[in-house]
Order: structure tokens, then sequence, then C-alpha cells
């Protein structure tokens, strides 16, 4: 027997796009919705498989979007949902993606090995997902033809490893199909049956115009461990420097003139995690926050403020790391060029430390800080 994982009411739109008040229940492999709350008349029982959900929905027109969300089904077709406002709503998505994860990744049958080791940033799952749903930068969920017939909502999986390519997040495209692997198995995107009479959906990530989607896109709500059930790093506690200087600065921020995917180095704990930075003129200051943040529209979620007055920036060159058990003799990883970082330290005495992909993109931020310091320093 089923377990019900969430129940209550929502608005329901049937096909004559009229909206009905039902009583809908959510279980393991199917959601169910009924005339009334003693379940006695099943209206519909749609089994979740190849489902994904999309919260908040703003493609819905004339429709107030505050409870809004859809359910997209196998088929193509889109089941829209209101919740009783945005707090019901964010819990129904959130529920709603657990299950339709688990769901997906029961069915999987592959038993590659998600090679983490060659990312550039041992970077936890929650944290790209994060970046790559992000509404802005994030990768662009578009309507493609196939064989005659439109598929929304998806993306190519070459699409996925340009993006985390673009964003420095991965070395190369094997790496980036490692990622793509990790995101399907572990259930974040799920491969699109266009049913053309091939061989079906693949357990394996293709770096090609296979189509996929997300099994759950919901930017409303805060990620945690049950959201990121499948991350066993997801719901860690935030560095000492993270919490220490949000309300530093009360003015305005203005628009960013740079940002990207970084890797920062934790100051309580060794190794790197993902971030997004900002670089703003006003106030002057590098502001980051968590990638598995990044996903979200408003900003009420934490990030630092490091401000760059009267700051010292360096940049600092590590060359390749060390392997003495290589084939070659060599002591060195041919495979792992130099690595650039760049260092600030406040006139607090903190430092921050950014790791860049290649010597590009650490000038690049080199430019914008040294430039935004310049300005600062012919202001005094």
């Amino acid at each position: 027997m089923s377990q019900n994982l969430r129940e209550g009411f929502l608005l329901v739109q049937n096909v004559q796009k009229k909206w009905k008040t039902r009583w809908c229940v959510l279980e393991e492999n199917s959601f169910i919705y009924h005339h009334k709350k003693n379940k006695s008349i099943i209206i519909d029982s749609l089994p979740l498989h190849g489902c994904s959900i999309v919260c908040p929905c703003t493609d819905a027109i004339g429709v107030n979007t505050q409870g809004l969300l859809k359910l997209h089904l196998p088929d193509g077709e889109e089941l829209y949902l209101i919740a009783g406002g945005s707090d019901d709503r964010d819990q129904w998505a959130h529920v709603f993606g657990a299950v339709l994860r688990s769901v997906s990744t029961s069915m999987k049958t592959s038993r590659d090995k998600m090679v983490f080791q060659d990312f550039r940033a041992h970077a936890n799952v929650s944290e790209i997902i994060g970046a790559i749903q992000d509404p802005d930068a994030g990768v662009k969920a578009d309507n493609h033809l196939r064989g005659g017939n439109v598929f929304k909502n998806c993306f190519t999986g070459r699409t996925i490893v340009d993006w985390l390519l673009r964003w420095s997040l991965v070395r190369n495209r094997a790496n980036g199909s490692a990622m793509g692997q990790a995101l399907l198995k572990l259930g974040h995107v799920q491969e699109v049956d266009i049913k053309d009479g091939t061989s079906g959906i693949s357990s394996k990530f293709s770096d090609s115009d296979k189509l996929y989607r997300f099994t759950s896109i919901n930017l409303g709500a805060k990620r945690n461990s049950f959201y990121d059930s499948t991350d066993s790093d997801s719901s860690s506690s935030e560095d000492e420097d993270d919490t220490a200087d949000k309300d530093e600065f009360k003015v305005k921020k203005s628009k960013a003139v740079k940002e990207g995917f970084l890797s920062k180095k934790r100051t309580m704990r060794k190794g790197w995690k993902i971030v997004k930075v900002l670089a703003r003129e006003s106030p002057p200051s590098l502001q980051y926050y968590r990638a598995m943040f990044a996903a979200n529209v408003d900003d009420k979620y934490p990030s630092t403020l490091i401000s760059l007055d009267s700051c010292k920036v360096t940049e600092v060159i590590k060359p390749p790391s060390s392997n003495k058990g290589n084939l070659d003799g060599s002591g060195s990883d041919p495979t792992k060029g130099p690595r650039f970082s760049l260092v600030i330290r406040t006139k607090k005495g903190k430092s921050f430390t950014f790791r860049m992909k290649d010597e590009q993109e650490k000038v690049e931020w080199m430019t914008v800080v040294n430039d935004i310091c310049s300005r600062l320093s012919t202001q005094d």
C-alpha cells in the first residue's frame, strides 16, 4: 500500500480550462485527486514516472501566480495547480520534487561509477543544481521539435556540458558528461522520452542532442537536506566567514559589473565550495553566496559582502600538482595545469581566496577588482 506523503486542497484546472477545488493526495508513485476530502470518488490518478514539477510557474495567462505550480506530464500535457499561497505552493513543490527524484532514480539500472575526483571543485550536487537552475545565468529550458512533436521545458545534453564549461565548473567535456551522469543518476534531470521508435530511455547521460529536463524546478523554497536527500553534504553548515558581515552594507546594491561561479576556499574545514560571486561598484564590494541558493528569485538567502575599501588584492599561481604514481615517472600530472587564485585581504585582516579555472578567468576578475579599487583610491 502506497504511503500518503502530502494531501490537501488544491485548485486543479480541468480540460475545459476551468478551476475546480479538489482534495489532492501525493503518494510514492502517483498523484490522485478527489471530489471531496473523504476520498470516496477518484477523479484521476496520475503515475509520476516521467513527470516534472515547475515552481513558481509564470506562463499561465490570467492567473495569479502566487500559489501556482505546474506538473509536466510525460505525454506533453501540463497540469496547473493552485495552492493556498506561496508557502503552501513551495511545500507542495518541495515534496513533489523529492518524490519525482525518487521515482526517477528507482528506474535506473546503470551502475556506472560517478567520477567526481576530476572535477574542478569537489562540489556537492545541491550547489550544481542550484547554479544550473539560476533564472538569469542557468541552463535555459525551451521547446524542441522532434519527429513532428513539440517537447516543452527541455534542453539537450550538449547544452548542460556547454554550460558547465562556460561557468568553469568542469575542466573538459568528459568531466561535464560525468557531472551530467551524476545529475541523471541522482534524479535531478531526466531524459525526455520522445517515443520515436529508438531504444527508449537510456540510463547513461549523453553529451549530444538528446533531450533532458529538470525533474524539479523549485525556485521558491530554501533547499535543505530533504530537498537534496541524494546529496550527502547538501545541508552542511556555512563557514564562519559566511556569517560575519551580512549587515555591513545597508545601502541599495548596484547592478553587478561581473558575476560568475567560482571556487572559494573554506576557512573552518578543508576543501573548496562553489559560490556565485558578483562584483559591484556601489557599494564597492564582492558579494557571494552558496551556489545552492543561486536559483532563488529573491534576496532573502544568506550572502556575504566583502568591502573592497582599503583591501589588498593578490594573485596566487600554483604549479601542477605532484603525483608520484604517474606512469611517465615525471612526478607531475600532465592533465592538471597550474591553479590560479585571487586572494582578498580586508582592512580587518580577513582573507578570502577564490580559485579560477585558468589564467584568462583570473585576469578578468583581477581587472574588474583592481578597477573598482582604483576608483576608490581616486575618490579618496
